[in-house]
Formats: C-alpha cells, structure tokens, sequence
C-alpha cells in the first residue's frame, strides 16, 4: 500500500532537486568569466546579483558550504564586472568614485566570504554577508536607476 505522505515528500522532494539543479545550472553559467564579461551593467545583471546575494545568504543560513562558495565566486566575477563599469566611468570624468570604493568592497566581502566558507566558519561568513548586503544597499541608494 503506497503512502500519500510519502508521495507528496517524493514529489516536493522531485520540486527542490530540480530547483537547486537550475541554481547550479546559472551559477555553472555566470562562473565562466568570459560570460560573466559580456554582461552589460543593466538591470539583468544588477537584478542577477541580487538574486545569487540572497541565494549565498540561504546557503550560508543551511551551510550548504559548497553551493555558497559557487554563490559568491559568482558575486565576486560579477561585482568584477560593476568595478570595470564604474571604473569606466571614473575615467570618463563622472562622479562615481562612491561607487568603485563600495564595489571594490563588495568583491572584498565576497572573497572573505569564500575564505570563511572554506574554514566552516559560517557565523563570519554570515556577518560579512550581511556587510556585503548592506554595501549592495547603499550603492543602490547613490546609483539605482528608477
């Protein structure tokens, strides 16, 4: 006799194998960093870290240590990419050294992330992601476009 309990957990199960399988997909995707250069500073990219940022801050929370390193290599190419923009920008004579100072701290945070992740110490990787968060805010609150 089949368990309906247990046919909802295979198929929930089924939902969360899939669902981390595209993430591992995206991150394979954006760890490439001839990809990860091609992306313009839009909104895909913009709206692309976010999403990786709160999936690195999920992992930490579950120490899924090898999913969130992905995470935040991920970030640290594509705030990689961010810095080259502004930097850009900086020498095109616009007032955005604010934001190479916050992105060059963002790709900071994001390789304390990975050192921490790869000694287990997933409270200083949680605080430092929780630094990175609020780097990511206050650029936003400078340069978000609306």
């Amino acid at each position: 006799m089949r368990n309906p309990a247990g046919a909802v957990r295979f198929s929930v199960l089924n939902i969360l194998l899939l669902i981390v399988a595209n993430i591992v997909f995206v991150s394979a995707l954006f760890s490439h960093n001839i990809f990860a250069q091609e992306l313009e500073m839009d909104m895909d990219l913009m709206q692309t870290i976010e999403s990786t940022n709160d999936n690195l801050s999920s992992n930490i929370a579950l120490e899924n240590a090898e999913s969130a390193i992905a995470d935040a290599q991920t970030l640290n190419e594509l705030f990689a990419v961010v810095a080259d923009h502004y930097q850009q920008e900086l020498a095109a004579g616009k007032d955005v050294a604010e934001a190479v100072d916050l992105t060059n701290k963002s790709l900071k945070f994001s390789s304390e992330i990975i050192t921490f992740l790869q000694q287990e110490d997933y409270e200083s990787a949680a605080n430092t992601a929780t630094d990175l968060a609020r780097t990511c805010k206050t650029c936003h609150n400078f340069y978000k476009e609306d």
